[in-house]
């Protein structure tokens, strides 16, 4: 009963630190967190992706000779056609310093600003203009979608100026006069053809931007689900063999203040107290993998695998993570370095072990380097609990965590043993 009120003490006396309690449960669910909301929180639930509404104004600035095609207007009805995205939201500003104003307050994302000479350009080689874009520089594909059916547009203003050109040359080889009647009839005819054409090109049946989910809509939510379960694994084993090692300085702590001396002086053994301090450490990481499991299946919909399966797997990481603690803090000397120790060491072990590229693929050599680690194993194991393996397809990885964890733990006892003389 000593032995567990020892345990019980350590485990009431780590959970009262509110960093304990962000470090165990807290810190791998934000990460997780965070990752599922830009990647997974996108399209895992509905199955299906939409562009945020891309909200431009148009200024149409453009000052067309009186009895000629008004270019800017065109522009404006260009962009506000029916048949484009339902996502391209278009209203119409006075001035540039209106649009400028809505930047601001970022009431839009993009503005338009069609010059006063655009449409007299159409009518003079010699003359140019330039529509002017101006976009929030958070937006790309919105912006870029403007800025290429305007592209077109302003290609088929071009070939309107061709067209006249081609029709002034060929009235002057007969020898007659082309009057403001027919360019009007000229322009016209081509306006209609280009029209229909880029009709087309966007909303027929070869778009030229069209948005849709994935063919198979559930096989891209499954393969952004094992992401996501890959990524919450990797949390899981980084941070249970950082729970291992942190609970573990309890031990140093209560060297330094005195207390463990008081205690060894008690009637009970110091076998007891040291086993007890012992249990407490694999009793909290399997709290951690226990508490974290449930969450993320809650929260993040993850299947952890067949009952037996993952029980043994979890055994195996209790083992391994409490078992490399004891060993890992056994040669710490006093509790300022465990800092250094817990953050860098338990990185570096991390990082060789793949805890941070799971979902990466990674070369075969890196591969064969994770597996001399302990974390590479117990990914290992989970990457095949995650799949659904079978008990026997996951006898190997465990057995190995067990061992290790073992042999750990023997290792960190003796010199715990020898520190404070049996």
């Amino acid at each position: 009963m000593k032995l567990f009120d020892i345990a019980l003490k350590d485990l009431i006396r780590s959970f009262r630190s509110l960093f304990a309690v962000g470090m165990i449960f807290a810190a791998p669910l934000v990460i997780t967190g965070l990752i599922y909301m830009a990647f997974g929180g996108i399209s895992t639930s509905r199955g299906k992706f939409d562009l945020p509404d891309l909200k431009i104004a148009v200024v149409n600035l453009d000052q067309p000779v009186v009895g000629q095609p008004a270019f800017g207007k065109m522009v404006l009805e260009f962009l506000k056609d029916k048949a484009m995205p339902a996502w391209l939201v278009v209203s119409e500003m006075p001035d540039e310093a209106s649009a400028l104003a809505a930047f601001g307050k970022q009431e839009i994302g993009a503005a338009v600003i069609i010059p006063p000479d655009f449409s007299k350009a159409v009518y003079d080689p010699q003359a140019g203009a330039v529509i002017k874009v101006l976009q929030d520089p958070a937006l790309s594909l919105g912006p870029s979608f403007v800025k290429t059916v305007l592209e077109m547009f302003v290609e088929g203003i071009s070939g309107t100026r061709v067209a006249i050109t081609v029709a002034q040359r060929g009235f002057q080889a007969a020898g007659l006069e082309l009057d403001p009647v027919t360019l009007q009839k000229v322009i016209g005819q081509y306006s209609t053809w280009y029209t229909t054409l880029q009709q087309n090109l966007k909303h027929g049946d070869q778009p030229l931007l069209q948005v849709q989910s994935p063919a198979n809509p559930a096989q891209n939510s499954d393969q952004m689900a094992q992401i996501i379960a890959l990524i919450m694994a990797g949390q899981l084993i980084f941070f249970s063999f950082y729970t291992g090692a942190y609970s573990m300085t309890s031990i140093l702590k209560e060297d330094e203040e005195g207390t463990l001396a008081r205690l060894f002086t008690t009637p009970t053994p110091r076998t007891t107290i040291l086993a007890g301090k012992f249990l407490a450490v694999f009793a909290m990481v399997l709290v951690q993998a226990l508490v974290l499991m449930v969450i993320s299946k809650a929260v993040f919909h993850i299947q952890w695998g067949q009952p037996l399966t993952v029980a043994l797997v979890t055994l195996g990481l209790v083992a391994s993570a409490g078992g490399f603690g004891v060993l890992l803090i056994s040669l710490v000397k006093h509790s300022r370095q465990s800092g250094p120790v817990l953050g860098g060491g338990l990185t570096a072990a991390g990082m060789l072990g793949g805890l941070f590229t799971v979902a990466v693929p990674m070369p075969a050599a890196f591969t064969l380097v994770s597996m001399l680690t302990p974390q590479g194993w117990a990914l290992k194991a989970w990457r095949l609990a995650l799949t659904g393996a079978s008990t026997g397809e996951i006898l190997l990885p465990v057995s190995i965590l067990l061992l290790l964890g073992l042999i750990f733990f023997t290792a960190g006892a003796l010199i715990f043993r020898k520190r404070f003389a049996w």
